[in-house]
């Protein structure tokens, strides 16, 4: 029988009889470690998923956000059209301003006219009366 004795970093190591290993110690450390490693591949596992699914949120925001800030541009591309539509109707009830002004003052210069020429008609009336009753020997109609 042959045993070697060998000192590992982890723990003591036991060889006898041609190549087997026995390590009672050793062997219960493994299963501990194994299982650590276990509870802590585990834990990554978790905090993967988590960070995938703030990974997943944050794409759904910024989804979001692009879609307002195309909203916005369109908005903004709507209002600068809008600006140039007012801009033009303003011109527009500038212009037809004018041309009410002017509609209002040729207006208000026939209705002197016809007023001039209705009082020329009457006074030619009350002439042409004065005239015939004059010519008939009847008293005038004032």
């Amino acid at each position: 029988m042959f045993v070697l004795i060998h000192l590992e970093q982890e723990g003591q190591q036991t060889v006898s009889r041609a190549g087997t290993t026995q390590r009672p110690a050793e062997c219960h450390d493994l299963e501990q470690q194994l299982r650590e490693v276990k509870r802590l591949l585990a834990k990554a596992e978790q905090q993967i998923r988590k960070q995938q699914e703030k990974v997943g949120e944050q794409k759904q925001q910024i989804r979001e956000i692009q879609a307002q800030a195309r909203q916005e541009t369109n908005l903004a591309a709507e209002c600068e059209e809008l600006k140039a539509e007012v801009l033009e109707l303003k011109g527009e009830i500038r212009e037809l301003t004018r041309a009410n002004r002017e509609q209002v003052t040729k207006n208000e210069a026939l209705q002197a006219e016809i007023m001039r020429l209705k009082l020329g008609t009457k006074a030619q009336k009350s002439n042409g009366m004065r005239i015939g009753a004059n010519l008939r020997g009847l008293p005038a109609i004032s």
